[in-house]
């Protein structure tokens, strides 16, 4: 299978919806073990790239996706928002010079990203952040597309396993950023920022899987 640049526009409008729907619980979530603007800036930030990607003229979608994610991190440049921003310009960056990205491409994007969150959250899985629903993801889709599944159904188990990761935080205790100070009281809690990574994941599961 082949994920051309409309397909991309797709995701990223679809994103910009998840984003807005879930803006009230992230919030929520957030405010729980953290200064509860989750919800704001991710809506924010994601809406805009909505807004944009079908108006930047770059078939190149390794440039499209830094482009992207330098918006993000311009839009909202809080935590999370830096974190997304610098996961989307490592994928960029890695899948520079393709026009379309096949199944190999695909999880070599989601590998790259979430490469790139680590990297510049110096975080872990385990760690109860946004690493614990994006690395399950990203390993099950490398998984799938070494055993040589389709693409509808390697997104799909991905999907299922981000879902699975989130699921894992609420028996975790914080360690990173301001939920950190709560520890011990974090436990119990699911994580927001695992919740993004999670919803992030369901944006191209929900695109991809219906192609």
């Amino acid at each position: 299978m082949q994920i051309n640049r409309e397909h991309i526009n797709r995701i990223f409008i679809t994103l910009g919806d998840i984003m807005v729907e879930n803006k009230n619980y992230l919030t929520e979530l957030d405010a729980a073990i953290g200064d509860g603007d989750l919800g704001l800036t991710m809506s924010k930030g994601f809406s805009e790239l909505a807004s944009i990607v079908t108006n930047i003229h770059e078939e190149d979608l390794g440039k499209l996706l830094f482009k992207l994610g330098s918006n993000l991190a311009n839009t909202v440049p809080s935590t999370m928002g830096t974190l997304m921003a610098s996961g989307l310009m490592k994928a960029g960056k890695a899948l520079k010079g393709n026009n379309s990205f096949n199944d190999e491409e695909m999880a070599a994007f989601f590998d790259n990203f979430v490469i790139g969150v680590m990297e510049r959250g110096k975080g872990k899985p385990g760690d109860k952040t946004v690493i614990d629903s994006l690395y399950p993801a990203s390993e099950s889709l490398k998984e799938s597309v070494l055993e040589g599944k389709d693409l509808r159904l390697s997104i799909n188990e991905a999907y299922k396993a981000s879902v699975d990761g989130l699921e894992s935080t609420i028996n975790m205790a914080s360690t990173h950023g301001k939920a950190a100070v709560f520890q011990e009281k974090s436990v119990g809690k699911q994580d927001p920022g695992a919740t993004v990574g999670k919803l992030f994941i369901e944006g191209f599961y929900k695109v991809i899987a219906n192609l």
